[in-house]
């Protein structure tokens, strides 16, 4: 075991050896995608993150919400679900114990085949939510437009049924719309079973880097994209006027994009925290991570393509900003990542494994000051210092493994269209899509 390790420490030490011995010019040329691309981007990241947390409070939002406690409007929470009879209740009592004081609860049963109907009625009797149900299953986007042709409120809270909330959530996305402007609000996500295993801890420190820290940065440019639609709020009339959520995967993406061409807003509420398990199997986890994936191509290159033309009419800057965000670091460089690397080990053969040595190292590096950077935002530091010694890993979890499984998704999507037959959405509903969709 001695001899492996000072085996391996020599490696490291001749590898970096190698490479110094590099002029700078060289150097930049071999790692151009990580020193052009992937540095500015992470550095600028939590430059602006820290900023953002550390300018004050406007007054503009004091003294909203002081309105809001004075005179707060009704808010309708969706709870759209298929197959959530083990979770419906919990959620409902999360829901329950808001501190907000004026919210219904509006629970769409989407066809379900395990007893959610009977946790629903049961909840309805009780009054604590109002109870609809579907006979034939229409997928999510169809459940959540029934709530919302039901829903009262003002503003509307979309969440899933198998989630758990901190009691202030609701205060902190409806705060969020102090701005006219702001149209919608998305709510911060972490992972609830965390500790599970080794997957779940890698996604825990993706939802942390990339929502906790990642969506804050894009809410504070102006160019964030999306609402999830496990938990997020928008304006009801918004919602109304552009026609509701459409036929998904990515319908969240799709009516947060919606809700920015009719010239809305889109707000992060860090503080506004949502609970939910992720997937603990690497196979459904790749399930999801496709069905993700595949809306990049089905909405952000087909069906919002648009947003890169400047003549086309509504233009705004940051929409087309936040399209080449979208587009450029997650389609652009999933693809070029493998043309990298084929170029590197066919033309610097002797070098290759060394280089990609370095490459990880910084990766980690760079991943390390990302994890800082989140720690001192963090609302609970004390879990998320149990991140510390996965961190090495991420990288290769990040910077491989799921660079791969976009690259098969965004293949599968643009050649094959599969997210029109995905299961996710019932068959008779995707037949529509595929019947109706012109992009």
């Amino acid at each position: 075991m001695y001899d492996l390790i000072n085996s391996i420490v020599g490696y490291v030490e001749a590898s970096l050896a190698m490479l110094f011995s590099l002029s700078p010019l060289h150097l930049v040329m071999l790692l151009w995608p990580f020193l052009l691309l992937s540095v500015p981007r992470f550095v600028l990241t939590e430059v602006f993150a820290l900023y953002q947390a550390l300018r004050p409070e406007p007054e503009a939002k004091k003294q909203f919400r002081q309105r809001l406690q004075i005179n707060p409007p009704l808010v309708t929470v969706l709870l759209p679900g298929y197959n959530e009879r083990d979770t419906l209740e919990t959620t409902v009592l999360s829901l329950r114990e808001q501190s907000y004081p004026n919210m219904e609860i509006v629970v769409v049963n989407d066809g379900s085949t395990d007893g959610m109907g009977e946790v629903g009625r049961m909840l309805a009797n009780r009054g604590w939510v109002r109870y609809f149900e579907h006979r034939m299953r229409g997928g999510k986007s169809s459940a959540a437009n029934f709530a919302l042709n039901a829903a009262r409120g003002e503003y509307v809270v979309i969440c899933d049924a198998d989630s758990t909330f901190d009691s202030d959530s609701i205060w902190h996305l409806l705060v969020e719309f102090y701005r006219p402007e702001v149209a919608a609000v998305a709510g911060n996500l972490r992972v609830r079973n965390a500790d599970a295993n080794l997957l779940t801890r890698l996604q825990a420190m993706q939802y942390v880097f990339g929502i906790g820290v990642g969506r804050r940065v894009s809410a504070m440019l102006g160019i964030l994209f999306i609402v999830s639609g496990a938990f997020g709020a928008l304006r009801r009339s918004t919602l109304i006027a552009t026609g509701g959520w459409e036929t998904g995967p990515g319908e969240d993406g799709d009516v947060t994009v919606k809700t920015r061409v009719a010239g809305g807003d889109v707000a992060f509420a860090p503080e506004a925290m949502c609970m939910t398990d992720a997937p603990d199997a690497w196979w459904p986890y790749y399930r999801q991570q496709l069905r993700w994936n595949r809306s990049m191509i089905r909405f952000h290159v087909r069906k919002y393509g648009w947003l890169f033309n400047p003549f086309r009419r509504p233009f705004d800057v940051r929409n087309l900003i936040a399209n080449i965000d979208t587009v450029l670091y997650q389609l652009a460089l999933s693809i070029t990542f493998p043309i990298y690397l084929g170029w590197l080990y066919l033309n610097h053969n002797d070098i290759f494994y060394p280089l990609m040595l370095v490459v990880l190292m910084l990766y980690t590096a760079i991943n390390y000051l990302h994890f800082f950077v989140a720690l001192a935002l963090s609302e609970r530091p004390w879990l998320d210092l149990k991140m510390f010694p996965y961190i090495p890993l991420y990288g290769l979890f990040m910077g491989f493994y799921l660079r791969v499984v976009r690259l098969i998704a965004y293949a599968d999507e643009y050649f094959l269209r599969t997210s029109y037959r995905e299961s996710y959405v019932p068959e008779h509903v995707q037949k529509q899509s595929r019947m109706y969709d012109p992009w």
